[in-house]
């Protein structure tokens, strides 16, 4: 009975260990591949931090990389001093580099003079282009200092309603109500301790000293409210003060861009003026350039030696001189000039 009990239970074990060996690939990591298959597999290269696109995250503000991006974001999100700093600073780099090309030109004039009449109207473009930047910079700028006066006179507005607001306050404080409304209350309380004791009666006393032991709190604290509010109001005061001159200084400085914008647009005028000038003046002179080359070259044509021999010949002229002297005869005679005409036109 122990060698069946044995058996069995060997039986049991043996069915277990294969069943546990078949169930052993499933859960063991698959094998490497071989060297060489390994080695022909194409190795992937993560792509570089500087070529990875960036990947908005939420409201995250982007990091702008240079200048010329910055120049770029809304004016709303820059300061102020910066943006009219910033006009400022770009547009002297410019001129800066238009003086270099007047300067350029003046270098060329000088080692040839003969340029010069192609050098001035180059330079009056270089002004005109000058010219127009500073009347656009200057027109940017009045814009600028004139949106921040707009500002400065809202908040120089809401301070002059705050500064109503207390003096409205000081006003209602120095009212000589609050002594007339203590005896009121003292005569109410005076008259209900008078009556008959009920519900009514008591309810109503404690009320009226509740408003009593207010209007004592308020008298006690007066003083100071009063000295609050003149202090808050002379602070305000002096506030709306300043602002009001930073608004005039605001504005002043709008009125000065628009004029230095205006006075640019009268440069530009004159100076188109004056390349129109320069330019009527070089088609003059290459006509006239063009005109004494023409005449210094001109050839008149003259007749041939034999034809004046030809016509300076004696015989030509006694032959005229013949026939005219026997018309002559011939219309003495006889008075008929036709006739003699055709006579002498026949010989």
């Amino acid at each position: 009975m122990n060698r069946v009990i044995l058996l069995v239970l060997f039986c049991f074990a043996m069915v277990g260990l294969t069943l546990a060996q078949q169930a052993a690939p499933t859960g063991v990591p698959a094998a490497p591949p071989p060297p060489e298959t390994a080695e022909s597999a194409p190795v992937e290269i993560p792509a570089s931090p500087a070529t990875a696109a960036p990947v908005p995250v939420g409201n995250t503000p982007t990091v702008v990389p240079d200048a010329q991006e910055a120049r770029e974001l809304p004016l709303d999100s820059e300061p102020f001093d910066v943006r009219a700093h910033r006009r400022v600073t770009e547009y002297n780099q410019r001129h800066q580099q238009r003086e270099r090309h007047m300067s350029s030109y003046d270098n060329v004039t000088v080692r040839d003079p003969g340029l010069v009449r192609f050098a001035d109207p180059r330079k009056v473009q270089v002004e005109l282009s000058d010219e127009l930047d500073r009347e656009r910079t200057s027109e940017e700028l009045s814009a600028d200092y004139a949106e921040q006066a707009h500002d400065v006179q809202g908040k120089a507005q809401a301070l002059e309603e705050f500064i109503a607001k207390r003096r409205q306050t000081l006003d209602e404080l120095n009212k000589p109500e609050g002594s007339s409304r203590r005896q009121d209350l003292e005569t109410a309380l005076a008259n209900l301790a008078r009556q008959p004791s009920s519900p009514e009666t008591l309810a109503a006393m404690r009320e009226i000293d509740r408003r009593l032991a207010e209007t004592d709190r308020n008298e006690k604290d007066l003083p100071a409210q009063l000295s609050q509010n003149q202090q808050e109001t002379a602070d305000a005061a002096q506030e709306l003060a300043k602002l009001q001159a930073l608004q005039q200084a605001y504005e002043k400085e709008a009125k000065a861009f628009t004029a230095d914008a205006l006075s640019a647009r009268q440069n530009r005028l004159r100076l188109a003026n004056k390349l129109e000038y320069f330019v009527v003046r070089a088609q003059a002179e290459d006509t006239l350039e063009q005109g004494r080359k023409s005449l210094e070259t001109a050839e008149h044509l003259s007749p041939s030696s034999q034809v004046e021999d030809l016509l300076r010949g004696p015989g030509s002229t006694t032959k005229s001189d013949t026939s005219l002297e026997r018309m002559r005869e011939c219309i003495n005679k006889s008075g008929d000039v036709r006739a003699c005409r055709q006579a002498t036109h026949q010989e």
